[in-house]
C-alpha cells in the first residue's frame, strides 16, 4: 500500500512539474513578447525624438535667418540639415554626427525641404496660405559588431507660421502666379514657369506658399515703394538716401528686364538693376504688361522691352521690335491729339498681364495710350480706328483721369478670323476713372464695359469710352482682368465697396450666389462683391 501511495505521488509531482513548465513556457513567451514589443516601441519612440530635434534645428535655422530656408535646393543651400551640418546642410560639425550614440544604439535625423501643407497644425490650429511645413525623418540604427544590423524611422512634420506682423501694402497678379509686397519685403506664390518668375533664385520651382523674392542692392537695405506683374516678369521700385532704382526679374526675351540684354536664355530668377536713362532720375511711378516695363523718371515716361504692337511708345511699332535699355516716349505732333514735349505725366496704368497697350495720365488729367489698338484700345477717334499706335495718343472725350487699367490677350494681324479674334474681343479692354464716373472702352464681348443689354453683343468693340452705369457710389480706384472689370466704390457714411462687372464664367465677380454659375456667364450690370 505504502508503494502504491508513493508510485501514485510520483506520477501527480511530474504532472504537476509538467503542467507548472507548461505554464511558465508560455508566461515566457509572453513576457518575452511584451519586452520585443516594448523594446520596439522604444526604438520608434527614440526615432520620434530623433526626428523631433529636426524640426527643432530647422526651426532654429529659419529664425536665424529671417524666416527663409536656407538649406536643402534652395540657392545657397548644400543639402538637408542632419545634425553635423550647418543651416545650409554642409558638414560643420564633424564630432556631431548622432543625436544620440552608445555601442547598442545611435540616432539621427534629416530634414529637407519646407512643405506646403493645407492641414492642421498639432495644436488643432488651422494654417494659412503663408504657412508651411518641416518634414524631419528621425532614425534609429541598432549595432552590433560595429555594424548597423536594424534599423527604424519616424517622420515628424511640424508647422512653421510666418511672422503674424506682416502688414500688406500692395497685392498683384502676373500670369500663373501673386506677388505682395509686405514689411518691406516681397512674396510671391505659383508657378515660375521655367523662367525665375517667382524671384526666389529658382529656375524652375512651383511654391504654393509665399516665398520671399531675393533681396539685392537697394531693395535690402532700402525702402520697397510699388510693385507691378506683368506676364512673365515683375519689377519693384526702390528707394535709398533720396535715390530711386528699378529692379526686375523673370523672363527677358525681349528685354524688359532693362539691363541691357534679352534672348530666350537671358531670364533672371533674381532681381537685377534696370539701367540706362533712368538712372539718377526722380522715378515716380512703374507699370508695365505683356513683354514691356516703364517708369515715370522726372516727370517723363520711359518704357523698355517688347515693341511688336508698338508697346515702347518710342515710335512706329517693330521700330526696333524691342529695347532692351529704357527708351523715352515719342513727343510730336498734333498739340491736341499727340503727347507735346513738355508734358509731365504722373500715374502709368495697372495692368493684369497680357495687355498689349501701355496708358499714362498726365498732370492735366488727361489720359493718352499707346501700342495695340485692334480693338480700339487706345481709345481714339483721331486717327484710323483699329490701329497699332507706336506713340501717346489721346483718350478721346474724358478729362479729370484719376485713375486707368487695362488687361487682354495679345493678337497677332495674320488671326484675324480666327477663334482668337473672338477671345481677345471679348477680353481685351481699358477702363479709367474720370471726373468722379468710370468710362471703358475696347472689347466689349464679355459685358466689361458695363454697356446695357441692347448695345452690346459677342464681337462688340469701343473706339471711345462709354460710360458705366449703376454704380451705387464715387469709384476710387479701378482694375481690369480678362473679359471683366471691378472699382473700389464709396458709399455714402464713408464706407467702401468692391463692384465688378463682365464675364463670370469663373465667378471673377465675386457673387457667393452665382460663383461660376451658368445662369450667370456674365453681367453688364456692375454687381457688389461679397467677401
Amino acid at each position: 500500500m505504502i508503494r502504491q501511495k508513493n508510485g501514485y505521488s510520483l506520477v501527480l509531482i511530474v504532472l504537476m512539474s509538467t503542467f507548472i513548465m507548461a505554464v511558465l513556457a508560455g508566461s515566457m513567451r509572453i513576457v518575452t513578447q511584451s519586452y520585443i514589443y516594448s523594446q520596439e516601441e522604444y526604438y520608434y519612440k527614440l526615432a520620434q525624438e530623433a526626428g523631433e530635434a529636426g524640426t527643432a534645428y530647422a526651426n532654429a535655422c529659419l529664425d536665424s535667418n529671417n524666416t527663409e530656408q536656407s538649406w536643402g535646393s534652395v540657392p545657397g543651400g548644400i543639402g538637408p540639415l542632419r545634425p553635423e551640418t550647418n543651416c545650409k546642410g554642409a558638414t560643420a560639425f564633424y564630432g556631431n554626427k548622432y543625436v544620440f550614440e552608445n555601442s547598442k544604439l545611435r540616432t539621427t535625423f534629416e530634414v529637407g525641404n519646407l512643405e506646403a501643407s493645407t492641414k492642421g497644425a498639432s495644436s488643432g490650429v488651422a494654417l494659412s496660405a503663408a504657412t508651411a511645413q518641416i518634414s524631419s525623418t528621425g532614425r534609429v540604427e541598432l549595432i552590433s559588431g560595429g555594424s548597423v544590423v536594424k534599423t527604424y524611422t519616424a517622420i515628424v512634420k511640424k508647422a512653421v507660421t510666418w511672422p503674424a506682423d506682416l502688414n500688406a501694402a500692395r497685392v498683384v497678379s502676373g500670369t500663373f502666379r501673386t506677388c505682395a509686397l509686405m514689411s518691406n519685403n516681397v512674396w510671391c506664390w505659383g508657378d515660375s514657369n521655367e523662367m525665375g518668375t517667382l524671384g526666389d533664385g529658382l529656375q524652375k520651382s512651383k511654391a504654393n506658399v509665399p516665398v520671399k523674392v531675393q533681396q539685392v542692392g537697394d531693395m535690402k537695405y532700402g525702402k520697397i515703394i510699388d510693385i507691378f506683374t506683368a506676364q512673365f516678369h515683375s519689377c519693384v521700385l526702390t528707394e535709398l538716401s533720396g535715390v530711386r532704382r528699378v529692379y526686375c526679374w523673370g523672363s527677358n526675351e525681349e528685354g524688359q528686364l532693362g539691363n541691357g540684354q534679352y534672348g530666350a536664355h537671358k531670364y533672371s530668377a533674381v532681381p537685377v538693376e534696370v539701367g540706362g536713362d533712368i538712372v539718377g532720375k526722380n522715378i515716380t511711378a512703374i507699370g508695365g504688361t505683356g513683354d514691356v516695363s516703364c517708369a515715370i523718371a522726372d516727370g517723363k515716361i520711359y518704357c523698355w522691352g517688347n515693341n511688336y504692337e508698338g508697346e515702347l511708345g518710342h515710335n512706329a511699332p517693330r521700330h526696333p521690335t524691342l529695347s532692351p535699355d529704357p527708351v523715352p516716349v515719342a513727343t510730336g505732333g498734333d498739340p491736341y491729339w499727340r503727347l507735346q514735349p513738355g508734358y509731365k505725366a504722373v500715374k502709368l496704368s495697372t495692368s493684369g498681364s497680357r495687355s498689349q497697350t501701355m496708358c499714362a495720365i498726365m498732370d492735366t488729367g488727361i489720359a493718352y495710350c499707346w501700342g495695340q489698338a485692334i480693338f480700339g484700345q487706345t481709345g481714339s477717334t483721331a486717327f484710323s480706328p483699329h490701329y497699332n499706335y507706336g506713340q501717346p495718343v489721346r483718350v478721346t472725350g474724358i478729362s479729370n483721369v484719376t485713375d486707368i487699367s487695362q488687361d487682354g490677350y495679345s493678337y497677332m494681324a495674320t488671326h484675324l478670323g480666327t477663334t482668337t479674334t473672338a477671345q481677345s474681343s471679348r477680353a481685351t479692354h481699358v477702363c479709367a476713372i474720370a471726373s468722379g464716373k468710370v468710362y471703358c472702352w475696347g472689347g466689349a464681348g464679355n459685358g466689361q464695359s458695363g454697356a446695357s443689354a441692347y448695345d452690346e453683343t459677342y464681337y462688340r468693340t469701343y473706339t471711345v469710352p462709354k460710360e458705366v452705369t449703376g454704380l451705387p457710389g464715387v469709384p476710387k480706384r479701378i482694375a481690369v482682368g480678362l473679359g471683366q472689370s471691378c472699382a473700389l466704390v464709396e458709399l455714402s457714411g464713408g464706407k467702401h465697396k468692391v463692384y465688378c462687372w463682365g464675364a463670370n464664367e469663373l465667378g471673377q465677380l465675386g457673387e457667393s450666389a452665382n460663383k461660376g454659375s451658368s445662369s450667370l456667364p456674365y453681367s453688364r450690370t456692375p454687381r457688389p462683391v461679397y467677401v
